[in-house]
């Protein structure tokens, strides 16, 4: 995986989760593209960075216990066009 997948991988989920559409953990692995197992990474990954995930199976979805904002950008500039 590149890191240009990562990171649309982690805009996936994030967005998935907090519009709380992420379906059952198989189903929002694969539409993220990962294994379960990796999916369950990720979110211990932000629950070490105190973001809590948790899971209503009622509504079968992921979601945020608390708000949060993440904000995951990059910005590529090619210097030979800024400065010829």
């Amino acid at each position: 995986m590149t890191s240009f997948d990562s990171i649309e991988k982690l805009e996936l989920f994030h967005k998935l989760v907090e519009q709380e559409k992420t379906g059952t953990p198989v189903d929002f692995a694969k539409r993220i593209g990962i294994s379960r197992s990796t999916l369950y990474e990720l979110i211990s990954e932000f629950e070490s960075r105190d973001v809590a995930i948790g899971y209503s199976r009622s509504r079968s979805t992921f979601y945020y216990k608390t708000s949060i904002v993440i904000d995951i950008s990059f910005k590529i500039i090619n210097l030979d066009n800024v400065y010829p």
